[in-house]
């Protein structure tokens, strides 16, 4: 029986930033584990709970579901909940929907080739072997060289639509659970699922993942369809374990109630691998903290809008965590497919993507395209590294991945390794480690950046090619092998030559006083292999203030209007705020700087300190005006809520203006409490 029915339409929630779809009257609720009871003054149960185990970062939190009574207002009982004691958060039980194939999947006859190895190595497999273009795919046949995968080896979780478990090319490489004896209608192993023999419907919450839309069984496919059996295709594994986990419907159609439910069965079944071909624009919490509660290397799609996912997230892809790891897509001329999502800091490789040949549901074969069908590639490698070096841990396994990419010129801008996949470097036997250069040191530094210099060394030692990769981290603090991993990495070059020269840059937004940034060195070769470290220090000179106010004794100049006064606040003294002590008229509150003289400065600068505090997640913007107030342009739109933050802004484009700067609160409700606080306003500029 299923645990969330949608039954008819999904309840449309109208928050500022658009509809959002979700399942009414539930609320999941992120707390303090054993510290909430049932909610009886909220009208509602908990009717589920979830565990994150004890692993360090879960932090002795649990989440819930919580069942409102019919009609709840959703929106009013997530605010009540969300301050209650011990509630992290509050959010609605979000409906999310896989993505469509952003290219049309089709339906094909595959016919294998009687002199190759595997004898299902089909031509159609280009990015196991790309006989169109040699070289543009991830090294397979040279891979399998090493292994071809392991009937004993990991466990390898498909949280998807599930799998077509009876595929002739899959049903030798589906884990069982022994454990329990299928169809027999009992929970033999108590896990409190029955009949989870092929896996995991987390959906209707029972032991049938079987994949009636496709998706889950293509994916798959890649990661193991069965190799060298005469029949079909080949996976990048010929032989591993597979466990089904159905998160989406046959319509495509999943909830974060869902999600959470799949993920904690990954977690308890032991999966070392998961394959998250999958995702949302919101970010959402509860997710996060499955994913962070949840050990193993997950494996995640980087989405198929064309966009730089650092400025239009995906999710799950965008969770800022060590276990995730992010994929795009490239086509078969070694190019990132048009669809594919991309991002210089948060994209770790690309593989390929475009027409996939895999298996599909009814023992059929057919063609998707992706970064869903990316992201199977990378899984199906972690798989193979899993079962020639079973003593590695994800965190390694994940190194290895990124590390032994191609170089493509084509991504080098477009993910953090610049690379492709290639399974063959990923299985490196490499136990040396590269050389550490003699002149890591600055050659360069101002107000807003250091540069740091080294040259290239080689991959072992000073021989063998050049080392495949730099790091450079910076920090506050002299860097030692202690506190390496705390430093702040920042972009570097791949390596090419030995004794080639590079650079990194280092930036920072001004500051008054001089800063002093220490930065240790490691070159890496392809399996993680690591130099020894090499540190120096920079300084950055300091840049004058203009004008800075911080309300204390009073703001001449300032103009607030609607809800904006001059407070006091608890250990900051006086601040402009549009939290009223009441409640008043008018949702749209602007406050207004005095005019600030930027004749004659150079690379001036915006800083000042804010809090957003409201049930909703309302509109905070940032306005600058050269006309007194005639026009305004745009610098920002303030999202974060709940805290107070530090906001940045360049102004150099208004060197030798005069201008004004305007932070506007359109809130939706005005309630007591919220609304937006402003403090230490200033503007640095050089003269």
């Amino acid at each position: 029986m299923r645990n969330t029915a949608i039954s008819g339409p999904s309840f449309q929630l109208h928050t500022p930033r658009g509809k959002v779809e979700c399942v009414p009257d539930e609320v999941i609720v992120g707390v303090e584990k054993d510290s909430f009871s049932p909610l009886t003054d909220t009208g509602g149960e908990v009717v589920e709970r979830f565990d994150l185990g004890n692993q360090l970062n879960s932090g002795g939190k649990e989440i819930l579901r919580i069942k409102l009574e019919n009609g709840s207002d959703l929106a009013e009982s997530m605010s009540r909940l969300s301050k209650m004691p011990g509630v992290a958060y509050a959010i609605p039980n979000h409906v999310i929907r896989q993505e469509s194939d952003p290219v049309g999947e089709r339906m094909v006859n595959v016919s294998g080739d009687d002199e190759s190895i595997p004898n299902d190595l089909v031509p159609g497999l280009w990015g196991l072997k790309n006989t169109e273009n040699p070289g543009a795919d991830i090294s397979a046949v040279e891979a399998w060289k090493v292994t071809t995968g392991s009937s004993d080896g990991p466990l390898i979780a498909v949280i998807d639509g599930g799998a077509d478990y009876n595929h002739p090319d899959l049903r030798a490489n589906i884990a069982r659970n022994d454990g329990e004896i299928p169809g027999d209608g009992i929970d033999n192993d108590g896990n409190g699922v029955v009949d989870d023999y092929f896996g995991y419907n987390a959906y209707d919450n029972n032991g049938d993942p079987l994949d009636k839309r496709g998706h889950g069984t293509h994916v798959s496919g890649t990661i193991a369809a069965v190799g060298n059996n005469g029949q079909g295709v080949v996976g990048v594994n010929w032989q591993a374990r597979i466990l089904p986990i159905k998160i989406f419907n046959d319509e495509g159609v999943t909830t974060v109630d869902t999600i959470l439910r799949g993920i904690e069965y990954a977690r308890k079944r032991g999966a070392l691998i998961t394959n998250n071909s999958w995702g949302g624009a919101n970010f959402n919490p509860a997710i996060f903290d499955a994913f962070a509660a949840t050990p193993g290397l997950h494996i995640a799609a980087a989405g198929n809008s064309g966009g730089d996912i650092e400025h239009l997230p995906s999710f799950p892809a965008n969770f800022p965590l060590d276990n995730i790891l992010t994929v795009g897509a490239t086509n078969k001329k070694d190019l990132p497919a048009v669809f594919s999502n991309f991002g210089r800091n948060t994209v770790e490789l690309f593989a390929p993507g475009r027409d996939v040949l895999s298996t599909m549901p009814g023992g059929a074969f057919g063609l998707k395209s992706g970064t869903s069908m990316a992201a199977p590639h990378v899984t199906g490698v972690a798989g193979l590294i899993a079962s020639a070096f079973p003593q590695l841990g994800p965190e390694e396994i994940k190194e290895r991945l990124i590390f032994s990419t191609d170089p493509l010129s084509s991504v080098a801008e477009m993910s953090i390794s610049g690379g492709r996949l290639n399974a063959a470097r990923a299985l490196s036997q490499d136990s040396v480690a590269p050389a550490a250069p003699n002149d890591f040191w600055v050659t360069g530094s101002n107000a807003r950046s250091a540069r740091f210099s080294w040259t290239g060394t080689g991959d072992d030692g000073w021989k063998n090619g050049a080392a495949t990769a730099f790091e450079v981290r910076v920090s506050d603090q002299p860097i030692n092998e202690e506190n390496w991993n705390r430093a702040e990495p920042i972009s570097t070059p791949r390596g090419q030559e030995i004794g080639q020269y590079h650079h990194a840059q280092y930036r920072q937004h001004p500051q008054k006083e001089d800063t002093r940034v220490y930065a240790g060195f490691k070159a890496v070769d392809e399996v993680g292999n690591r130099s020894e470290l090499r540190t120096t220090v920079a300084t950055l000179p300091s840049i004058p203030v203009v004008t800075e106010e911080d309300f204390d004794q009073g703001a001449p100049g300032w103009e607030g209007d609607g809800r904006w006064q001059l407070i006091e606040y608890p250990e900051r003294g006086k601040v402009w705020s549009c939290q009223p002590a009441g409640k008043r008229d008018g949702t749209y509150n602007r406050l207004t700087s005095p005019i600030v003289n930027l004749e004659g400065v150079k690379n001036s600068f915006l800083r000042f300190e804010s809090r957003q505090d409201f049930d909703f997640p309302s509109l905070v913007y940032v306005d600058v005006s050269k006309d007194r107030g005639e026009n305004w342009e745009r610098l920002d739109r303030i999202e974060e809520n709940g805290r107070w933050g530090k906001r940045e802004y360049d102004l150099s484009k208004y060197d030798g203006e005069t201008i004004q700067v305007r932070i506007s609160s359109e809130a939706i409700a005005v309630a007591p409490g919220e609304g937006t606080i402003v403090d230490n306003f200033e503007v640095l500029g050089e003269r």
